[in-house]
């Protein structure tokens, strides 16, 4: 039973006194109602009071946790955190801080802000035995999120996380545990600031991958949604010597209140308005935007005529394998590609035209992350690892998504093509001339609260049991039942197991492609993921929301 009054008594402590008396009375006694569960993306949440919501006691509980996983597991841990743009980011870090140098973990933390990438790349350059990200990457401004990497700079995998989350549900008084005091520690060397030294080795990975980045013959802008990719990136393009650039300078102060955007996200195509005006006082071509992490991005290209292109996720991930093939060529080794099973079918029909090996991994990209550390020792490179939900890597000196290391990778290759009179948009044509064209649509109804997680809940069910013959007017010839384990043949009956590991997430499979369902790990949405070829895929999405997601 939770003691209301005691958490209410610890309300100035919290840090979250503004957010909790400006929510409604049904939002507040929620925070009452649930635990924050610490799952395989780590913990999102909105702010508030209460074992339900992200505040002090629930950042210093996982702290805690965190500190008795890594002190059982190791000798003398260590551990590096980092932390975005977002309200609180920076006070939670420290509280994190605080708790882990308390209980024996040696600490190093930025000083400012920072972005994923750069946490996982830190990981690894500093050899520590974890990593902290405190982020909700791209949800809507009220949330945020702690995100714990292993030592190969890749998050917690299923059993390294229910490993962990054992040691957090087993804290019973959040309100009583004990914290170090910040500014003590760093005297005491338990904490210490990142180096600069880090950064750069960073930076100069990204340049390394780059190599010469062309001439200025694109112009470019810039816009972090308010987060964590400027300054750095404007930094590494100064030092690659490509100064063809404007930055959204209104859209790119780094502000947890995004106040120039309805959401921080670069998979909606409203995130490039700003962008867009910009681009048309400057003649530019191209507009790049990052999520406030810096690990997702997207763009849109713009052409003489002021008309443009805007690129969805599997889009960009098709068209940066094209790109990038000859350059990784270079290498003299096989190519491998990596991508997760809602990805477009597309992706694996351009790696076989290539001859790229194909790996497919569950949704997240800690999958990748495991796999590209099990290829580290394999005479294989990396052509590109990508999920639809916009998030690619090149070059796996960090193990998450890395939007810094692809948007100067993505000017070089405009560049190129601007040179031979080319477009981006000409080279995705080329694509589906090349392997045939498939639409691609991601929607994700959104379910709010108690009741939402009921309805979630109660939309994966209904697939359970008997299979449909068809969804929607089409056949289906196959079911993966992730949450089983197997696939079952309609038309045989026959099932086998499927090789990846178990998740909650289905996929229909027909000869006109595949559509897959799960829930969100990160926020209160059921994912749709449709790769179909079909005439009208917008009818084909409305049937099965109305039909099945109610």
């Amino acid at each position: 039973m939770v003691n209301k009054q005691a958490w209410l008594d610890h309300l100035d402590e919290s840090l979250v006194r503004h957010f909790y008396e400006e929510q409604d009375s049904t939002t507040r006694e929620e925070g009452f109602h649930e635990t924050l569960a610490f799952g395989t993306a780590g913990i999102r949440s909105t702010f508030g009071i209460g074992p339900g919501r992200l505040n002090a006691f629930t950042v210093r509980k996982v702290a805690l946790g965190l500190a008795q996983y890594l002190t059982q597991q190791h000798e003398d841990p260590s551990i590096v955190i980092h932390y975005d743009t977002r309200f609180l980011s920076k006070d939670f870090a420290q509280e994190m801080a605080a708790v882990l140098a308390h209980h024996h973990v040696h600490v190093t933390i930025s000083q400012d802000y920072k972005s994923t990438p750069e946490l996982s790349f830190a990981v690894r350059q500093l050899k520590t035995d974890a990593g902290v990200m405190i982020t909700a990457s791209h949800n809507p401004k009220d949330y945020n999120g702690i995100k714990v990497y292993d030592q190969h700079g890749g998050q917690l995998l299923l059993e390294a996380s229910e490993d962990l989350s054992q040691f957090i549900n087993a804290i019973e008084d959040p309100l009583s545990i004990e914290i170090g005091d910040f500014d003590q520690l760093l005297n005491d060397n338990m904490i210490s600031y990142l180096p600069s030294e880090v950064t750069q080795a960073y930076k100069d990975a990204v340049k390394d991958l780059v190599g010469n980045i062309g001439n200025d013959s694109t112009k470019v802008v810039l816009t972090s949604l308010h987060g964590t990719s400027l300054p750095i990136l404007s930094d590494i393009l100064t030092e690659l010597n490509y100064s063809n650039f404007a930055v959204e300078k209104e859209q790119s102060t780094p502000d947890g209140r995004f106040p120039t955007v309805e959401r921080a996200n670069p998979e909606e195509v409203e995130a490039f308005d700003l962008g867009l005006q910009l681009a048309k006082k400057e003649n530019a071509g191209l507009i790049i935007a990052t999520d406030p992490d810096a690990d997702r991005f997207g763009f849109i290209e713009r052409y003489e005529d002021g008309t443009y292109t805007y690129f969805n996720g599997n889009e960009i991930g098709l068209l940066l394998m094209k790109l990038r093939y000859q350059e990784a060529l270079e290498s003299g080794k096989q190519l491998y590609m990596a991508k997760s099973i809602v990805t477009s079918e597309l992706a694996e029909r351009l790696a076989r035209a290539l001859n790229v090996g194909v790996n497919n991994v569950l949704t997240g990209f800690k999958y990748i992350s495991e796999l590209l550390e099990q290829k580290a020792t394999e005479e294989e490179t990396l052509l590109l690892a990508f999920e639809e939900s916009h998030g690619y890597l090149a070059a796996p000196f960090s193990r998450d998504k890395d939007a810094i290391q692809m948007v100067p990778l993505l000017i070089k290759y405009k560049n190129m093509l601007t040179d031979n009179g080319l477009t981006i948009k000409d080279t995705l044509e080329d694509i589906y001339e090349q392997i045939g064209h498939f639409k691609d649509k991601t929607v994700s109804p959104t379910f709010e609260g108690v009741e939402g997680r009921a309805r979630i809940k109660n939309i994966m069910n209904q697939f359970k049991g008997e299979a449909p013959q068809s969804l929607c007017g089409l056949n289906v010839r196959a079911i993966e039942d992730y949450n089983e384990g197997v696939m079952k043949d309609i038309q045989t009956g026959e099932q086998r197991e499927l090789s990846l590991p178990k998740a909650n997430l289905i996929r229909f499979i027909f000869d006109e492609g595949f559509i897959a369902v799960r829930p969100s790990g990160t926020e209160p949405k059921i994912k749709l993921y449709f790769s179909l070829n079909v005439e009208d895929l917008d009818a084909i999405i409305e049937e099965f929301k109305e039909t099945y997601v109610k």
